[in-house]
Formats: structure tokens, sequence, C-alpha cells
């Protein structure tokens, strides 16, 4: 059994079943962190839970070399999102489940929009992770294991609440070219997964890829969580930052123009149309979400219109919209929504010059013209700008 599993995990400092169970030995150091939990019909919650100190040396040891494969790769990482996929419970004869079950994942994600129309700003890399033993601990409760990333289902008490080493889980990701986003895959099929720095999911599970996306849409687009608690909690705090939550009524929003004003009234790719509708960042009330039920709400649905506008903005504060490849020269995504535009001299010109001679100066402009990011603050990050002496 792991030292972190037989110290026992704790919600708040409440012993767990897990706890009772074990011998006494040594207390580990370990951390307060809060994780989200996913149940099968989607739904989310938040928890508590402790976890091993990332200071405590079995955290901190050398983890193995590992084999790096590009899953898609379009290009350099400086230029472009990269997540990585590490997997644990996978032996060194599993791997080949292990590159299914990240394939799965990825084709998972990639069916989502706006990752489906923006998969060209992304590579996304499989790290084989190589365990001992087959499977991830508690999965029956009470059986495990010997694994490269230490996962286990039962964290916190919760039976799907799948948890990770996570030092150890970016370290082996790290020998990925560049790393952006971590994702942890388990060797089961049980269903779970969690969320935080390193967010895990079961690799052979259908349904657990839709954890990846919601996570993303916090790592990457800094949405908020669209889901509440329940009883009766009131939010009074300042108006959020993030773009999917408000305490504004709709009459203040469209008076003040602020967040999603602009979408009022819209239909949503989840749903509905886009509205105030009341609960959201685990409030119940004086808080205010742009749609019914999004993806940042409960599994297997959409972004809604201003979760995607955000999605779509943060992709490009990552990633590059074009990138110059010398005098006249530039690559651009495959992207359906790009318009390139050349001039020489000021002059609007059809494509890119070629053989220019005497001294002209070339500049190219590329935009992305989609309508589904309507603020114009937005609107700034994607057009970019290349101009040559030649």
């Amino acid at each position: 059994m792991k030292t972190y599993l037989r110290a026992g995990a704790a919600l708040l400092g409440t012993a767990l079943a897990l706890a009772s169970t074990a011998p006494a030995q040594a207390a580990t150091p370990t951390r307060t962190e809060v994780r989200e939990v996913f149940a099968p019909d989607g739904t989310i919650t938040r928890q508590a839970v402790r976890l091993p100190s990332s200071e405590s040396p079995a955290s901190r040891s050398a983890v193995a070399q590992a084999v790096v494969t590009p899953i898609i790769n379009n290009g350099d990482p400086a230029t472009h999102l990269d997540l990585v996929f590490v997997g644990d419970g996978y032996t060194s004869g599993q791997l080949g489940t292990y590159d299914t079950h990240v394939r799965s994942k990825v084709a998972e994600l990639f069916a989502v929009e706006p990752f489906k129309s923006y998969q060209s700003l992304f590579n996304v890399w499989k790290v084989d992770v190589v365990s001992s033993q087959s499977g991830v601990d508690n999965d029956p409760y009470g059986t495990y294991r010997t694994t490269a990333l230490d996962m286990y289902f039962y964290c916190g008490g919760t039976a799907r609440l799948l948890c990770v080493n996570e030092t150890k889980a970016k370290q082996y990701a790290a020998q990925a070219p560049d790393v952006d986003q971590v994702v942890a895959l388990a060797n089961t099929t049980t269903y779970g997964g969690a969320g935080g720095g390193v967010a895990t999911a079961a690799g052979g599970n259908a349904s657990a890829g839709q954890i990846v996306v919601h996570e993303l849409g916090h790592s990457i687009g800094g949405l908020a969580d669209e889901y509440d608690y329940g009883g009766g909690t009131v939010y009074t705090g300042a108006e959020p930052r993030e773009a999917n939550a408000s305490k504004l009524t709709r009459t203040q929003m469209v008076s003040q123009q602020r967040k999603w004003y602009r979408w009022m009234g819209q239909a949503t790719p989840d749903g509905g149309v886009i509205d105030t509708f009341v609960g959201c960042r685990y409030y119940t009330s004086g808080i205010y979400r742009p749609s019914d039920n999004s993806i940042m709400r409960t599994l297997g649905r959409q972004f809604n219109l201003p979760g995607r506008e955000a999605m779509i903005a943060a992709f490009y504060a990552k990633a590059n919209l074009a990138v110059a490849e010398g005098p006249g020269r530039i690559t651009v995504p495959d992207i359906a929504t790009l318009k390139t535009s050349w001039t020489v001299d000021g002059v609007a010109v059809a494509a890119a010059p070629v053989a220019l001679t005497g001294g002209h100066t070339v500049t190219v402009t590329v935009t992305d013209t989609t309508d589904w990011v309507r603020d114009p603050d937005l609107r700034k990050g994607l057009t970019i700008t290349y101009s040559w002496r030649v």
C-alpha cells in the first residue's frame, strides 16, 4: 500500500475509511486542495481533499525516461497549444491500450466546439509512462497496486474521485517538447476523474473524456463553473472576473453594455437562448450564468456562446494566428474563417508577391473573421500583421 494511502486521505481533517484500515506509521506531509467531482450523470460538485505534499521526498523523486509520441503535430510548440497526456497503471505490454485510450479522449475533445474548428492550433503529445503493475489503487476499493503516478480512486472518500501524484505527472509531461495542459489517464474502465493542476480521467471509460473538455474550459478559457451547491447560498462579492459569471441582472447588463450583453437573446449551442440564469460559481442566487445548462455546469453539454468566445480568444493568446517564415512568406493554421490580405507599398494585391525588385514594403494581415467572437477587445487578438522591406 502506498505511503499516502496508508496515511489516509481526509476531508478537511475528517478521518476517512481508508485510514481506518491502514497500519500506523509516520504522518505523510499533506496539503488541502479542492477537487471537482464528476458524477456519471454529468453533474458536478466540488470537494476538499487532503493530498500528499508536493514537497515530500517521495514526490520529488526522479522519474524514468519515457517515449514521447506526437498524436497531433501542427508545428512549432512555441506557436501552438500543447496538450500532454500521461498514463498510470499501464504496463509495458499495455502501451497499445494506452495509445487507444489517449486517441479516444483526443477524438472526444476535438468533436466539441470550439476545439473542433481550431484543432490546428493544438499539438497533442503522448508520454508512455510504464507502470510495474496494471490498474490503479482502490479499483475495486481495497485493492492496491504499484504504479508510476500513484493514481487512486476514493480520493477524499469519494468513489469516483480519481487523484494522481501531480508532481510525478508533471515531471513525466515535461519530457514533451512543451506543456500547456497535462491530462493523466488511468488504466481502468471505471468511471472517474478530477480537476486540478493535472486533470484526470479513466482512460477506458467512454464518458470520462468530457471531464477533459470541462477542465480545459477552466485552464485555457478561464471560465467559471456554472453549477451551484444549493442550500440558498447568496453571492455578495464583487463582479466576477470570468466571462461567464456576473452579478448583473439582464437589465443592468444590457443598459451598462457589460459581460455577455452582445449575445443576449441569441440561440446558444448548449440549448435555449442567452440570458441571465440565476445560480453560478457555486452560489444559488445573487449571481448569474449565460445559459441554462452548458458544459461548465453539466458534462456532455456544449460551451455556451460567451464561453465559446472566451475559449477562442484564449486559444489565440497562447497560439499564433500566423507565423512569418521569411520575407513575403507565412504559414497559417487550417481554420475556415481566416482571411489573408496582402499589400505592396500600401496597395492591395491578390496574393503574396514574388520576385519584387527595387525596394518595396510588403505587408500581410491575417484575421479570423469568425462571428463567434463579438467583443471588440477580444477581436483585437484575432488579427496579426507582418511587414517586410524587399
